[in-house]
């Protein structure tokens, strides 16, 4: 009898087994499924029953959600000294892994992108080197991550945003733009309202006119006069981007009388 009974329930195991198979290859709705039949009886219009059918021609995005890991603080062991955290465990082989020297070593949980990294170092070290060899990152099936992407998009935006402004190394030392941005003396300022700053319709030639306004803002002049130009083109620069100066500069442009049109155009006349 006992082995009837166990014949018996191996053949109603295989016979469910069986219409499982069956309900799966002929497409059985598992339960909680939507069915357009439960909702037949529904006294609506057409319109209404087609917006039914969206139901089922949706195809719900995958969503990959990232694991989110919790500290795990262990109970207060009183010890004599630090307790060594196991951070750089050997490897079984016995090779050193050079980490922190040749491998970045990163213990983190959100691990850094090694080609933005390294873009951000040839960046900050200023060696733009061609022969360099760059690491290619390939984002497989792109479609289907679009967090790469965007995390890449960010990554290079944040790096154009942060580069370094470009610097010029000066073969003799030059003076820092902070410091020739500083005030002037009031003796020479009153100087400067009585006599003024030279024009360049003074009775010069170029390197002359160069050699006095450097002089006049403290700028070194030494036998080439590239590095000066850069200096004061520089200081230009700051005055005219300036937050604090550049209000003042409008304040000054807006007090100035406009020019009159006749004596504009005899003035014209006479250069002509």
């Amino acid at each position: 009898d006992d082995e009837d009974d166990d014949d018996d329930s191996e053949e109603e195991d295989s016979s469910e087994t069986d219409s499982e198979d069956d309900s799966e290859e002929h497409g059985a709705t598992a339960e909680g499924d939507f069915s357009l039949a439960d909702f037949d009886y529904l006294p609506v219009s057409s319109e209404i029953k087609e917006l039914f059918e969206y139901i089922k021609r949706y195809t719900p995005k995958t969503i990959a959600i990232e694991p989110k890991l919790q500290p795990f603080i262990p109970e207060f062991i009183p010890a004599v000294g630090d307790i060594d955290a196991f951070l750089k465990v050997p490897p079984p082989d016995g090779k050193p892994d050079h980490l922190g020297l040749l491998v970045l070593d990163e213990p983190s949980t959100k691990q850094s992108d090694p080609t933005v990294l390294s873009l951000w170092l040839t960046e900050n070290c200023k060696q733009h080197n061609i022969s360099q060899q760059i690491k290619v990152k390939s984002l497989e099936n792109a479609e289907k991550n679009p967090k790469a992407i965007e995390s890449w998009i960010e990554s290079i935006s944040e790096l154009h945003r942060c580069k370094p402004p470009a610097t010029v190394l000066y073969t003799r030392p030059m003076p820092d733009i902070e410091s020739l941005m500083q005030e002037w003396s009031p003796e020479f300022e009153e100087l400067l309202g009585k006599v003024g700053l030279p024009t360049a319709e003074m009775s010069c030639d170029l390197p002359e006119y160069i050699d006095m306004i450097c002089a006049i803002l403290d700028i070194p002049v030494y036998k080439s006069q590239i590095q000066p130009l850069h200096v004061l083109f520089s200081l230009y620069s700051e005055f005219k981007n300036s937050q604090h100066f550049k209000p003042l500069a409008e304040g000054n442009r807006g007090r100035t009388s406009p020019p009159n049109p006749s004596s504009q155009a005899a003035e014209e006349v006479l250069t002509f």
